[in-house]
């Protein structure tokens, strides 16, 4: 019994895992728990500074990357202002001067005063020299303003040993060149003016007399030399004031799609303001800035998670979908947050549309419309608050969303890329019209809103073709686009099935046939169990002559057989089954189908025969391994496959009776009427309970009833018996 027990339960993990799918968790819980996780995500996609884009904006260093303006603005430069008023306030004609005229003429004639005293000195004979050395280095008696310097005993003794004719040349050429500085700057000097006069002029001037004589004649001319222009502050101010109010403010304009600053860059000042006011410089996040971005993360993941809680459908509520659908979201931010980084200069080509399509396909409609709107208003976050890319998004997105609900066909993705292409066309042409508020023709924006909204539509198209496989397997969630390519007659299993097992095969169509007409009747997913049907018996192509489907006028095997062994045989087809579908690569919900076709239902022929012909009997040789059926579909599918068998089997051996002809005439033992017999096999799975762990109500189960009969009774109804006439 133990290697029994394991060769069941062990051999079929993936019948295990499934059973075990089942949500352990309330749903409140569960988007609570995910909602956590979002918010995380989301919050670092906002908040995450991405290499290359923080912190690395200098004036006067290379740009690291390529910037464009998001939008046109017109702004008062503040610097373009400031230098202007500037320029204006340092004008020559602002300053104001005080001249006294009189002061040169003071100091020509202090120079003259002091070269008669040492003359003087000079020529008295009474004197001795060192009385005369005195008196020269007390010279020269004058006002601090006049001159503040005093001759030195060396200059006096050089001054002494000058002939009369050399002392008469140096005093004569002293007043000639203090004169001829005068003459040279219009008696205005200005501290300049004399610098040049002593550091140039005067060296020059006096380069031709011989020593001492030439440094005599500097110094005599440089110390009397003084200022009498100067710089009255008090209206010089009061100009450059009124000069600056004078200049009006300088307006930048930046257009819409403009390159502020390109890869390589030097950024000046006038474009560092340009990205400031265009809000289009990274600036590095502070520890506010970050709780605000996590606050308005939260709000958001907290309204699309509000929204999944009430939502009327069952689609998307499993925790495994639910996660898949969070992680597509939370990649799709982290995918948007680097190509913003790294390609700004073309956000209208995000392929967001391929990501609701994949959504959409997979899982809800409303699940892929929520997903729009959370992504949209998070890309347009990304791009420095874009109202105008999150409304273009947002709509591109929406159309794609309503073009494949319930999309067969891969067309129905190029179809949706097409609308995409065109509403983001579209939208970019209704902001650049309400902008500039005139329809003047201009080629150049309606090139580029072509070529974004082409390569949206593109970019979309194959994004949602190559991910949304992807994506339902790992939300464990079968297509409709799979499911049309499963149910193709040119696959493998079906083809084995329909050459190696054709009754098995013929069995499936009308199982898939009362499971659809059923599933239409419930809102369940029609097309899933048909595809289910078509697979839940490829285990019998194994040893198809052990199953009464194929024999065909064949003696049937299993009388040789006891009915333990029969029974093993039979049983061997859902595991077979299993297998062959996990070889094959099948979606797991297809292999769910064939692992609970027959769920733990008892194999009651050869288990009675078992009874009749052994003492003990262990009824666990005789069930089906299961599990038993957790979706609407698995329900509904076997309860088809249980009365398709049933009600071939006793038409076959004529125990299938017309409903009017109940109570007429005498019927075979164990005649029934197809309603009693419909209404027996259901009665059995429910009383057994393998219908318990499936959503199905009791009002599903009259509607399964009502399609079943309604089915069977189009083809099992009597026939009128046509009797060839004879012609007279």
């Amino acid at each position: 019994m133990l290697r029994r027990w394991l060769s069941i339960h062990i051999s079929q993990p993936q019948i295990k895992w499934a059973a075990m799918s089942i949500p352990a968790l309330p749903l409140w819980l569960t988007l609570a728990l995910l909602w956590l996780l979002l918010t995380v995500g989301l919050w670092v996609t906002l908040a995450l500074p991405m290499p290359g884009t923080y912190g690395v904006f200098e004036v006067n260093r290379p740009s690291p990357m390529t910037i464009q303006s998001p939008r046109r603005i017109v702004f008062e430069s503040e610097l373009r202002t400031e230098e202007e008023r500037t320029r204006a306030e340092n004008r020559v004609e602002n300053l104001v001067y005080n001249r006294d005229f009189n002061i040169p003429v003071q100091q020509r004639q202090a120079l003259n005063d002091l070269l008669i005293a040492i003359t003087s000195i000079r020529e008295d004979s009474t004197l001795s020299e060192s009385e005369k050395i005195a008196l020269l280095t007390r010279l020269p008696d004058a006002p601090e303003d006049v001159t503040d310097f005093e001759l030195t005993e060396t200059m006096a003794r050089d001054i002494l040993a000058l002939d009369d004719t050399t002392w008469n040349t140096v005093r004569i050429r002293s007043l000639t060149l203090y004169d001829q500085a005068l003459a040279r700057y219009e008696l205005e000097l200005d501290a300049q003016a004399i610098q040049r006069l002593t550091e140039r002029s005067l060296p020059n001037w006096t380069s031709t007399l011989e020593e001492p004589q030439g440094t005599m004649v500097r110094i005599f001319t440089t110390e009397f030399l003084r200022v009498n222009i100067t710089l009255d502050e008090e209206k010089t101010e009061e100009r450059r004031r009124e000069a600056r109010e004078a200049v009006d403010p300088v307006w930048v304009e930046v257009q819409e799609g403009e390159t502020i600053v390109r890869s390589g860059e030097i950024v000046r000042p006038e474009t560092f303001e340009k990205l400031v006011q265009t809000g289009t410089l990274p600036q590095r996040l502070g520890w506010v800035d970050i709780g605000g971005r996590g606050l308005l993360a939260a709000l958001l993941t907290f309204s699309f998670m509000v929204h999944l809680f009430f939502l009327p459908h069952t689609e998307g509520r499993e925790p495994r979908q639910l996660l898949t659908i969070v992680l597509t979201i939370v990649s799709t931010a982290l995918v948007a947050r680097l190509l913003m980084s790294i390609w700004a200069d073309h956000s209208y080509t995000f392929p967001l549309a391929g990501i609701v399509l994949v959504l959409a396909v997979v899982f809800h409609t409303q699940t892929a419309l929520a997903g729009a709107v959370l992504l949209s208003l998070v890309v347009g976050l990304l791009d420095h608050q874009n109202l105008a890319l999150t409304i273009t998004l947002l709509i591109g997105s929406t159309i794609a969303v309503h073009t494949v609900h319930n999309a067969e066909r891969s067309l129905v993705f190029v179809l949706a890329g097409l609308f995409v292409s065109l509403a983001t066309i579209a939208t970019q042409v209704a902001f650049w019209l309400s902008e500039h508020g005139s329809v003047r023709l201009d080629m150049q924006p309606l090139l580029y809103f072509a070529l974004y909204g082409g390569l949206n539509g593109v970019l979309s198209t194959i994004l949602a073709l190559g991910l949304f496989s992807l994506v339902g397997r790992a939300a464990g969630v079968i297509t409709p686009l799979q499911l049309m390519e499963l149910a193709h007659p040119s696959q493998p299993l079906i083809r084995r099935l329909m050459h190696e097992a054709p009754g098995t095969y013929y069995h499936s169509i009308s199982v898939a046939n009362l499971a659809e007409a059923a599933a239409e009747a419930t809102g369940a997913d029609a097309l899933l169990l048909r595809v289910g049907a078509y697979y839940h018996d490829i285990g019998k192509t194994i040893r198809p002559f052990f199953f009464t489907d194929n024999q065909m006028g064949r003696e049937n095997v299993h009388n040789d057989l006891d009915p333990r062994t029969s029974a093993e045989i039979i049983v061997d087809h859902v595991r077979e089954g299993v297998k062959m579908a996990q070889a094959a690569r099948l979606p797991q919900p297809i292999i769910d189908f064939i692992a609970t076709h027959h769920g733990t239902h008892i194999i009651q022929h050869f288990y009675q025969l078992a009874l009749q012909q052994e003492d003990t009997v262990d009824v666990a040789d005789f069930r089906y391994p299961g599990p038993i059926p957790w979706t609407r579909e698995q329900g509904i599918l076997m309860l088809a496959d249980s009365v398709e068998a049933t009600v071939r089997s006793k038409a076959q051996n004529n125990k299938l009776i017309p409903n009017r002809a109940q109570g007429n005439g005498h019927h075979p033992p164990g005649a029934q009427t197809l309603d009693d017999l419909v209404n027996a096999i259901i009665d059995d799975r429910v009383h057994n309970g393998q219908l318990d762990h499936t959503p199905l109500t009791l009002h599903d189960i009259v509607l399964i009833r009502q399609a079943f009969i309604t089915s069977l009774q189009g083809i099992y109804h009597p026939r009128v018996d046509y009797t060839p006439q004879l012609v007279k």
